[in-house]
């Protein structure tokens, strides 16, 4: 009995063990499942660290609208400086405006293939040169025409390497809320320019107008030499080379490339008739002639609201210059809401899509409530100024039609660097091409209607002709996806031909 109890104890114990120790197995272990590559970030760099590139890009933004605003105040001042008619010196506005409408397509073109940095550090240089020359040169009219030329191509590069540099470092899904705080510099300068135009010139001499702003601009440039690295992503990719760099940098004059040409492309080099050709794409132009046509009913509005304000209001110069931070104010509110309206419905977008994919069309539709808002405010300004309504509801109004019209031109932008992702800078820039010569148009053809058409008939057809604006939102909502598809399958196929042809040479 004895013997058999132990016996048991020594069969229970391998077969404990058996319960507890892994089988032995002579054969190979099992692969264990490999685990999927994590895909690569958007861009490397911090968050801190983007938005701090975001401001300094935010900030040479400003100083374009900033020396068209700034220098209005001076006007009267100039013309009795210089002994000219007021159409004479009114020259140097639109000679200025002209170049601004010009000159990005010049500077968009060349950083989507060269480079951003380098742009940014001639332009900002450029500008505060000729600055410093109109401030410090004896008077002389046929300088000020010459410099202001150069100070508009210097001025020029602000929005559309801003719009480039936030496509670099903002991937699609918060891409709209980044370009709203990038356009908050060109909008503050229109607002902030008068109103310091107006301080400088009455309590100094017009040239510190040109002072300030190479004094101001010159603190933007060393932050840019210093600070601001290079993010074309044809050369750096998603800047995985400034991980472990500081934020002050060594100041470069060209960044080598430093990426993989298979996955990040450069677009080919800058012609004239590369531009001409992303005009044959009619969502190109659908979109700027859109803008247009909101920018000019604007500023028809902007360029009407001094003479009715003083004539029938009786406002003194600088309550006018204070009635615009009404619409100012409204710009930017309208810039920051629409940003993140937008990429909170490409979210949604995202989570209804069978396969997470989605396309730069869906951003298009949120369009149409800004131009109905748009339109309403050019209405009711219209209308109000006719029957003399109180000057707050004319004001208001202003300020209801700068809200639209910034809430499209966010989802414009957004459209174009999501569409194209090699060029971004450049359809940026075209965009302005057509959009200021629109504004240049209002500015000419508005104040001459007004008696012949009566101000609420003028106004009342502006409004019209951004409710054109709704058919073609809709337009390209059904046909814009198609349409990108067979141009991206044309680009392909061409890359396609030059590889076959460069290895049979």
């Amino acid at each position: 009995m004895a013997a058999d109890s132990e016996e048991a104890k020594a069969s229970d114990v391998p077969q404990e063990k058996a319960t507890t120790a892994p089988p032995q197995d002579s054969g190979p272990p099992n692969p264990e499942p490999s685990q999927p590559t994590p895909k690569p970030p958007y861009s490397a760099l911090s968050p801190g660290r983007r938005r701090f590139i975001l401001g300094i890009v935010t900030a040479t933004g400003f100083f374009g609208p900033l020396a068209g605003g700034i220098y209005l105040p001076a006007l009267p001042t100039l013309q009795d400086v210089f002994n000219t008619s007021a159409t004479t010196i009114n020259a140097t506005v639109s000679v200025f405006m002209a170049i601004l409408s010009i000159a990005p397509l010049f500077w968009g073109s060349l950083a989507d293939y060269g480079g951003r940095k380098p742009l940014y550090m001639v332009s900002l240089a450029i500008y505060i040169a000729s600055n410093i020359l109109m401030a410090a040169l004896p008077a002389n009219l046929a300088a000020i025409f010459i410099l202001r030329v150069v100070q508009g191509v210097g001025a020029a590069a602000g929005l559309s390497l801003g719009a480039g540099t936030v496509a670099d470092i903002t991937e699609p899904k918060d891409r709209a809320s980044a370009i709203s705080v990038v356009l908050l510099g060109p909008q503050l300068g229109p607002v902030l320019g008068p109103l310091l135009g107006g301080a400088i010139t009455g309590s100094a001499s017009w040239r510190w107008t040109f002072g300030f702003l190479a004094i101001a601009c010159s603190a933007v440039y060393i932050l840019v030499v210093f600070c601001l690295p290079e993010t074309l992503r044809s050369i750096v990719g998603n800047a995985s080379c400034y991980v472990n760099t500081g934020w002050i940098i060594r100041p470069k004059w060209r960044q080598e490339r430093v990426v993989d040409p298979a996955k990040f492309p450069r677009p080919p080099p800058p012609t004239l008739l590369g531009l001409i050709k992303l005009l044959r794409y009619p969502p190109i132009v659908i979109v700027s002639i859109n803008n247009a046509l909101l920018f000019g009913a604007y500023y028809g509005l902007n360029v009407t609201l001094p003479m009715f304000l003083e004539d029938r209001y009786g406002f003194t110069t600088a309550e006018v210059g204070v009635a615009y931070l009404a619409p100012g104010l409204s710009l930017m509110a309208g810039s920051l809401l629409s940003g993140r309206v937008s990429d909170w419905h490409r979210a949604q977008f995202v989570k209804r899509s069978t396969d997470g994919q989605p396309h730069a069309e869906h951003r298009l539709h949120l369009q149409i409530p800004g131009v109905i808002i748009s339109l309403a405010g050019v209405l009711m300004y219209g209308w109000f100024v006719h029957f003399h309504v109180h000057v707050a509801a004319v004001i208001v109004a202003t300020a209801i039609a700068a809200f639209g019209m910034t809430w499209v031109f966010i989802t414009t932008t957004s459209y174009l660097t999501e569409s194209f992702k090699e060029t971004p800078a450049t359809l940026v820039a075209l965009a302005s091409l057509f959009r200021n010569p629109a504004a240049a148009v209002a500015a000419v053809v508005v104040p001459p209607l007004l008696p012949k058409m009566g101000i609420g008939w003028c106004f009342t057809g502006l409004a019209l002709l951004e409710l054109t604006c709704v058919g073609s939102i809709f337009f390209l909502m059904v046909y814009g996806k198609s349409m990108r598809a067979k141009m991206e399958l044309k680009k392909s196929e061409k890359k396609e031909e030059g590889a076959v042809s460069a290895g049979a040479k």
